[in-house]
């Protein structure tokens, strides 16, 4: 028995140093193979670069993420690798850069005259924080006052919105009455084959009267979009037309006058009309003033073409102009009488003898007026409560303080 223990231990004696040589020679040769990166730079494959903030900077890599307020006009040669050193302090940055620039399409390639900001849209306002105490509100005839904060509040000065440059506002929706229609001239032809005519083409306009035309005189160039009739009277009071450019007359002749299109906001064709543009004050600010007398008018149409009922931020053409007593500033209340929910589209009811007294006015809509002509005003909606339609009645009330004068 004691043989038979002493071989097996003999035996595994003498097998053992070979099994540990190998792991060793193992060892050995893994310790002598080099890591497929060592000793060389580790560069990512190229590919698409992704959009906002989907990258890693290097550690130790110092920066800012962003600049507020910091603008470049790229020059040749620049890169927003150069950039972000630049500005942000570490290249790496580049993405984040051009995530603050979606107008960018290929951040490989940017243009001389292309403007780089370096900073997200809404860091650069405001331009000036300054600290001060919140206003109190009411509701009704209980006070209800702000909660007391353990900071002051902070009041918002400077541009809070982004106003493009070198852009105008253009009014190309107007209403024409019948008389302003007559005197218009007419683009009878042009020589230019072109059909439709347009910047700096040259058209001819024929004028009813020779002394309409002025050389060096800006003119509107519309054509009417729908004919307008009267809610009350059924009688025809005017157009609505849409503008399509402008024209300065260049030369008088004695049939046609010569004119240069200068300015052109849909294509302009033969058979347009031409009017006065010396009026022209839709670029001004207008400011309400008092009304001084009292007047009673109907809604006429809205100045949208084909428009039957009309809110906010809408114009309104209501029948009482300057021969009126209308002037540019004044206010109009707009008024209904009756009963929503009573109103039927088809009456199919035989009319009742019995007279039913008619309901008390109510007020639903305010009316600024922003154009005055001879038998008309344009006006804008600036509240409502309800939607405004034709036939609803227009009256300009005196001021309390004006009565009293």
């Amino acid at each position: 028995m004691r043989s038979r223990i002493f071989s097996s231990l003999l035996l595994a004696t003498v097998l053992a140093p070979p099994v540990w040589a190998q792991n060793a020679e193992d060892g050995q040769q893994e310790a002598e193979t080099p890591d497929e990166t060592q000793g060389s730079d580790v560069v990512d494959e190229p590919g698409r670069a992704a959009r906002p903030g989907q990258f890693t900077v290097p550690p130790g890599t110092k920066g800012r993420e962003s600049a507020p307020g910091e603008r470049h006009t790229v020059e040749r040669g620049d890169t927003l690798w150069d950039l972000s050193q630049r500005y942000l302090g570490s290249p790496w940055y580049w993405p984040k850069v051009w995530s603050y620039n979606p107008e960018i399409a290929n951040p490989h390639w940017i243009y001389p005259g292309n403007n780089v900001r370096f900073f997200p849209a809404g860091e650069e306002v405001p331009s000036r924080v300054e600290a001060g105490l919140g206003p109190s509100t009411s509701l009704g005839g209980d006070d209800v006052s702000e909660p007391q904060s353990s900071g002051a509040a902070v009041e918002v000065t400077g541009n809070l919105t982004y106003k493009p440059k070198n852009v105008q506002s253009v009014t190309t929706l107007a209403f024409v009455t019948t008389r302003e229609l007559d005197e218009s001239g007419r683009i009878e032809g042009s020589p230019h084959g072109a059909e439709m005519l347009s910047f700096p083409d040259t058209a001819y306009v024929r004028f009813k009267r020779k002394g309409d035309a002025k050389v060096g005189a800006d003119y509107v160039v519309f054509h009417t979009a729908e004919q307008i009739f009267h809610p009350v009277t059924r009688k025809p009071v005017g157009y609505l037309t849409e503008f399509v450019g402008k024209v300065r007359v260049t030369a008088l002749g004695d049939t046609y006058v010569k004119a240069q299109i200068t300015e052109t906001w849909d294509p302009i064709a033969r058979g347009d009309l031409v009017g006065p543009h010396g009026n022209d004050r839709t670029g001004e600010d207008v400011v309400p003033r008092r009304n001084e007398k009292e007047l009673k008018g109907v809604v006429v149409t809205s100045l949208v073409p084909y428009q039957t009922l009309t809110a906010e931020h809408y114009f309104l053409v209501i029948d009482k102009g300057s021969a009126d007593g209308v002037q540019r500033g004044n206010v109009f209340t707009i008024t209904r009488r009756g009963d929503p929910a009573r109103e039927r589209v088809l009456n199919l009811e035989l009319p009742s003898k019995k007279k039913v007294a008619p309901f008390p006015a109510e007020n639903i809509a305010l009316c600024l007026v922003t154009e005055v002509k001879d038998r008309a005003s344009n006006c804008l909606l600036t509240r409502s409560l309800q939607e405004v339609g034709p036939g609803d009645e227009a009256i300009m009330r005196v001021d309390p303080a004006t009565a009293q004068r």
